[in-house]
């Protein structure tokens, strides 16, 4: 008896140190003690792109809201205009600057999550409605969760185009004053209206944009 309590004892030390042993080890080699779901987010493939215009709207189409009577409902956006919609906008700004030899990145403000996307570009575009002056939740959900991850690590895009479009000029005037936080070089963006403007008009204001974009670049 006395022997097999002696044998127990000893099977657990070995144990317990071994498990000591690993936990060292995997302090110093994190990402081979958790495989490759512990490789950090930087090794992941990457591409960077010249121009990366980050949008933000409603659906086009999308169906109506429920009336207020129908009680609380998931988050939810106001469906913008079909025609001349923000994303039509950041679309048709993205072919003219690819027609001005940039690669351009048009991605949802939802969708832009890693950081890289912005500081490895040499030009950045935010476009939104103007939801009671201000952009819509996703896009303040954007600053808060990818710029503000740049701001406290204190990387500037000194040098680099910034610029903005709305639909109107007080809310491309609030993310003119987001931008102006990230320390980039600011180009005059644009109030793209859908209502009240003809097709041809939302297209002049667009290659303009675009000019003043590539001229700054």
């Amino acid at each position: 008896m006395k022997t097999l309590r002696l044998a127990l004892v000893g099977a657990g030390t070995a144990l317990v140190v071994a498990l000591c042993l690993r936990y060292v080890a995997a302090q110093e080699h994190p990402a081979a003690a958790g495989g490759a779901a512990a490789q950090p987010a930087a090794q992941q493939a990457f591409r960077a792109h010249d121009v990366v215009i980050v949008w933000s709207g409603g659906v086009p189409g999308a169906p109506p809201l429920p009336r207020p009577e129908a009680g609380a409902v998931d988050a939810v956006t106001q469906a913008t205009a079909t025609s001349g919609n923000v994303r039509q906008t950041a679309e048709r700004l993205g072919k003219e600057l690819e027609a001005g030899g940039r690669s351009v990145l048009v991605i949802a403000a939802e969708d832009c999550r890693d950081p890289r996307h912005i500081m490895h570009a040499k030009a950045v575009v935010l476009g939104a409605p103007d939801y009671f002056g201000l952009p819509p939740w996703q896009m303040v959900r954007f600053f808060d969760e990818t710029l503000y991850r740049l701001y406290v690590a204190r990387v500037r895009l000194d040098g680099r185009v910034v610029a903005a479009f709305a639909t109107t000029d007080h809310c491309r005037a609030v993310l003119d004053g987001v931008l102006g936080s990230t320390g980039g070089k600011a180009v005059e963006g644009a109030a793209i209206t859908p209502c009240h403007t003809s097709e041809a008009d939302r297209e002049a204001a667009v290659k303009k944009l675009a000019e003043r974009i590539l001229s700054g670049l």
